[in-house]
C-alpha cells in the first residue's frame, strides 16, 4: 500500500507529465495586481498555467527589472521576481516567450492611498458567523458548479444562506447596540465537498466565497463600516488551506505542505513551543501535523510559500482597508515565518493590530510567549503579534461565576490571572472574549442565571482588554449541554432570513429579559467609550475576600471601583483596605443600578451583583 507522503509525490510527478506535452497557456497571476507605492520594493508574481515553466519572460516597462524568474518542480508554476524600486508610472508589460508561443500581458500597478484605523481597548469587537447571521441575498445560498452546491438551514454543518449583505443590512444594529468593530469568521472561498460553511479551510487565497458574495461586497462593507466610524477585523488561516485549494489539485512542489510518511495529525500541544523539556518529535508534530485531514499544513519554511501567503494578507489589507487581523490557530504556525510575516505588515503599517488564537490552558505563559516584546527572556524577543486572544482570563471568569469562593476557587481565579499580566508588553492590547465559535454560549456557561451573566459582561467591559462579544450574546442565545455539533453554538440569528417569524433585531421582536440584556451591553459599551478609564486608565486590583472581588481602572481625571458579589447573600463591602484609591473621594453614582452612593465607608452588594462606581468628589 502506498504511503501519505508517496501518493502527494505521485500525483505531482503525474501532473508534472501530462502538462510537460501541452502547449503553454497563463491561466492566472498572483497577486492579481499589486500597488507601486509599498515600503516594499520586491513583488513576487506566481504565474500559473499549462506548462508555463517553458516561457521566458522580459520586461518591456522602462525602469523596473526583473531580479529572478524560477522554475518549481510542476512545471505548470512559473515564479517571476519584480523590482519596483525605480517604477515611473505605467502598467507593467510582461512578455512570455516559448516555442510557438510569444503573449505580453499588461500588469496593472495601483497607488495605494493608505488609511489607518487602529484598533485599542475603547473599542467593543462583534464576532459574527456570515453563513448563520443574515441571509440578505437569497440568490447566493446555494451555487450548484461548487462541491457542496446546497443550501440547508435543517442541517447543522450545512450551509445556510447568511451572507456578506445581510451583515451590511443590520449595521443600524451593529451600531446601536455599541459595536465599534466587526470580526467575521473567515469569507475567503471553502470550496470543499462537506462542512465548508465554517470558513477555515480555504481553497483560494484571493477570492471571497461566492455564497457570501464578491470581493467588492467585502470591500463595500469595510467602506461602509468606515463611513461610521467602525472597524473590520479579518479572520486569517495562515496554518493551513483546505484540501481542495486550487494549488492542492495541481501540487506546484512537494515542499508547498508539510508531508509525513503516512497521514500525521498535529499533537495540538502549544505547550511545547516553551517546554524545555520538550522532545523534538513532539515539537515538530505540533507545528507540521496537519490539522484535520481535509486541512493541509502549509509550509512556511519554503521561501515562495512564505512570500505568497504574506503578499496575500497585504493584499487585502490594502484592497479591502482590512484594520486588524484575528490570526487562527497562531501556535501551529512556524514561529520565524508568523515573527516574519508580521514584520512584513507593520513595515506597511506599523500600528497595525493582530490578535493570535493561542489555545492553551496551560496558564498565561504559554499565550503570552507569543506576543511581542513578552518577559519570558527565554522566548525569541523579535515577535511581533500585538496581542493574544486571552483564553486564561476567559478561563478565570468562567470558575469566577461557576465556582464557589475559596481561597484558589472562584472569584481568586480571576486574581491570580490578572497577576501574571507583568508577562505581556501590555495586556491592555489582549482581545478578551466570555464565548465565541468555538465554545458554548456563554449564557448556557452560566446555567442561564441572568445574574451572573450580568457580572460577567460587566467584568468582561471594564476590565483591560479589547473586548469582543459573540452574535447572539446580546440576546442571551444558549447552546446544548453536551453539544453534539459545532453547529449548535453556530445558529441562524433570528429574524435574519425572509421566512423568520420572529425578528430579534428589533425592540419588539425580544423578550423583556433579551431587552434588558441588549440594552445592558449597550450602556456599558458606551460607559467604556466615553471613559478613559477603561480603554487607557491603569488597573489596581485587590485580593479577593471570601464572595467578593474589588479593582479599580482609573486616571488622573477619572476613577471607577467595580465591585463583585458572587454569593446568595447580601454583602457589606468594608472599603477602608482600599483607601489608597479612595482617597479623596466621597460619593460615587452606581452605572449599573443608575443609583447616587452618598457614601464610600460601607458599600452594600447585593446578591449575585456587580457595581460599577463612578468615584465622585
Amino acid at each position: 500500500m502506498l504511503k501519505f507522503g508517496q501518493i502527494l509525490l505521485l500525483c505531482l510527478t503525474l501532473f508534472v507529465k501530462i502538462s510537460f506535452a501541452q502547449k503553454p497557456e497563463i491561466k492566472r497571476i498572483d497577486p492579481q495586481f499589486w500597488w507601486h507605492n509599498l515600503e516594499t520594493r520586491e513583488l513576487q508574481l506566481l504565474v500559473y498555467g499549462t506548462n508555463t515553466a517553458q516561457f521566458k519572460v522580459k520586461l518591456l516597462t522602462p525602469g523596473v527589472s526583473i531580479t529572478q524568474v524560477k522554475t518549481l518542480e510542476n512545471p505548470n508554476y512559473l515564479l517571476v521576481y519584480v523590482n519596483l524600486e525605480n517604477y515611473h508610472g505605467s502598467d507593467l508589460k510582461l512578455n512570455f516567450q516559448a516555442a510557438g508561443s510569444n503573449k505580453t500581458i499588461s500588469y496593472t500597478l495601483k497607488t495605494l492611498q493608505k488609511e489607518t484605523h487602529q484598533i485599542d481597548p475603547s473599542d467593543l469587537v462583534y464576532l459574527v458567523f456570515p453563513d448563520r447571521f443574515s441571509n440578505g441575498d437569497t440568490k447566493n445560498d446555494a451555487i450548484k458548479t461548487m462541491r457542496e452546491p446546497w443550501c440547508s438551514r435543517d442541517s447543522l454543518g450545512g450551509r445556510h444562506g447568511g451572507d456578506i449583505q445581510g451583515i451590511i443590512n443590520h449595521l443600524d444594529y451593529l451600531q446601536d447596540l455599541g459595536v465599534s468593530c466587526l470580526w467575521l469568521n473567515p469569507t475567503l472561498i471553502n470550496d470543499q465537498n462537506a462542512y465548508s460553511y465554517h470558513g477555515y479551510a480555504l481553497t483560494d487565497h484571493y477570492l471571497t466565497d461566492p455564497r457570501l458574495g464578491t470581493n467588492e461586497s467585502y470591500q463595500y462593507l469595510a467602506k461602509a463600516l468606515h463611513k461610521r466610524k467602525m472597524k473590520l477585523m479579518m479572520d486569517l488561516v495562515p496554518n493551513h488551506i483546505g484540501s481542495k485549494h486550487w494549488m492542492m489539485l495541481d501540487m506546484p512542489d512537494k515542499s508547498f505542505v508539510n508531508q509525513w510518511p503516512e497521514f500525521t495529525r498535529t499533537n495540538y500541544r502549544a505547550t511545547t513551543h516553551v517546554d524545555p523539556y520538550a522532545s523534538e518529535y513532539d515539537k515538530k508534530r505540533m507545528v507540521d501535523g496537519w490539522f484535520d485531514t481535509q486541512m493541509p499544513d502549509v509550509n512556511q519554511r519554503t521561501p515562495w510559500v512564505a512570500t505568497y501567503l504574506m503578499q496575500s494578507y497585504l493584499w487585502w489589507i490594502n484592497f479591502a482597508g482590512i484594520d486588524a487581523f484575528r490570526i487562527d490557530t497562531y501556535s501551529y504556525n512556524d514561529y520565524e515565518f508568523m515573527d516574519k510575516c508580521m514584520a512584513y505588515i507593520q513595515n506597511e503599517y506599523p500600528n497595525f493590530y493582530a490578535t493570535g488564537e493561542i489555545w492553551e490552558q496551560a496558564g498565561v505563559l504559554n499565550i503570552a510567549y507569543f506576543t511581542q516584546n513578552n518577559s519570558y527572556k527565554k522566548s525569541p524577543q523579535s515577535s511581533h503579534l500585538t496581542s493574544a486572544k486571552d483564553f486564561s482570563l476567559f478561563w478565570a471568569i468562567m470558575d469566577g461565576l461557576n465556582q464557589k469562593a475559596e481561597w484558589d476557587k472562584g472569584l481568586a481565579k480571576i486574581y491570580y490571572t490578572l497577576c501574571h499580566d507583568g508577562l505581556y508588553q501590555n495586556p491592555n492590547l489582549n482581545l478578551t472574549f466570555l464565548d465565541n465559535h468555538d465554545l458554548n454560549r456563554f449564557f448556557t456557561e452560566v446555567k442561564q442565571d441572568f445574574a451572573k451573566w450580568k457580572i460577567g459582561i460587566g467584568l468582561l467591559l471594564t476590565l483591560r482588554g479589547v473586548p469582543s462579544i459573540y452574535y447572539g450574546t446580546e440576546i442571551l442565545l444558549t447552546s446544548p449541554i453536551p453539544r453534539t455539533s459545532d453547529g449548535q453554538i453556530r445558529q441562524d440569528f433570528p429574524g435574519a432570513w425572509p421566512t423568520d417569524s420572529i425578528n430579534k433585531f428589533t425592540a419588539a421582536g425580544r423578550t423583556a429579559q433579551e431587552n434588558e440584556a441588549f440594552n445592558y451591553i449597550k450602556k456599558l459599551a458606551q460607559l467604556r467609550k466615553k471613559s478613559a478609564a477603561f480603554s487607557q486608565g491603569k488597573l489596581m486590583q485587590f485580593t479577593p475576600e471570601g464572595s467578593t472581588y474589588v479593582y479599580f481602572r482609573y486616571t488622573e481625571q477619572e476613577s471607577y471601583m467595580v465591585a463583585v458579589n458572587t454569593s446568595d447573600n447580601m454583602v457589606q463591602l468594608d472599603t477602608k483596605r482600599m483607601e489608597e484609591r479612595l482617597h479623596g473621594f466621597t460619593k460615587g453614582f452606581n452605572h449599573v443600578a443608575n443609583q447616587k452612593i452618598e457614601s464610600l465607608s460601607q458599600i452594600a452588594l447585593a446578591p449575585n451583583s456587580i457595581q460599577i462606581i463612578e468615584l465622585l468628589k
